[in-house]
């Protein structure tokens, strides 16, 4: 018998889906009793079986290449490297700090690779959040602007936006990124507060405080890839 998750909602038909790791999600009504679940789920057996062959294989192909969050790794840092130390012991909580070179992270001896992978992202997340903070003030007192409130979330589309609150929006990856990249992303953002499009006069308030800012587009068109390797 094929194995699945059960989600139950006020739909009306029945669905099937997967999840990130092409583990098959089937959605029903209320209504519908699990005979009939099982019956649905059978008579596509041989489509569910091929989909997820093929998203697994996808998977796959996702991950050649990315660090495997082991000791040696070399993770991205402001356009450098720090060499991962991964410290297993008998512990409850991840602890992960920056010294020097390296990041250190201390981990339960079970923890896995999404356990790492989570916490890791969450330092950088914390990087992130203290790195914006001091650079958007900083920028914001020579473009002679004001904001509300920076947040830190993984954009997929963008690596940043201005809301008409005045609240600025960053992708946390931006912290493996050059510098000089991310003051970039920081100054078209502030810039934003003063002309909410792209206008040749909103790129000549960019490049008062970025001259190189169509060098730093250019890097992230070419590399932006590159910082979705976690």
């Amino acid at each position: 018998m094929m194995e699945y998750r059960l989600v139950r909602s006020r739909r009306k038909t029945i669905a099937i889906t997967f999840d990130e790791n092409a583990r098959l999600v089937v959605k029903a009504p209320y209504w519908l009793d699990d005979e009939r679940i099982r019956g649905f789920v059978e008579a596509k057996g041989e489509w569910i079986k091929a989909t997820q062959t093929r998203l697994l294989a996808v998977r796959q192909k996702n991950f050649q290449g990315r660090p495997k969050l082991e000791t040696g790794d070399r993770l991205p840092y402001l356009g450098g490297e720090k060499v991962l130390t991964v410290v297993r012991d008998a512990r409850a909580r991840v602890k992960v700090v920056k010294a020097g070179d390296r990041i250190i992270m201390w981990v339960p001896y079970e923890a896995d690779y999404e356990l790492r992978r989570m916490h890791l992202e969450r330092w950088y997340r914390s990087e992130a959040a203290y790195i914006f903070d001091k650079r958007a003030a900083k920028y914001a007192r020579i473009i002679g602007v004001t904001y509300h409130q920076i947040h830190i979330k993984d954009q997929k589309s963008r690596w940043g936006s201005c809301s008409g609150k005045g609240n600025l929006n960053f992708n946390w990856r931006l912290v493996m990124a050059p510098g000089e990249v991310l003051d970039y992303v920081v100054i078209h953002e502030l810039c934003h507060l003063v002309h909410m499009n792209h206008s040749p006069e909103f790129w000549e308030l960019v490049e008062r405080s970025c001259p190189s800012y169509a060098k730093q587009k250019r890097w992230l068109k070419a590399n932006g890839e590159t910082l979705y390797i976690i």
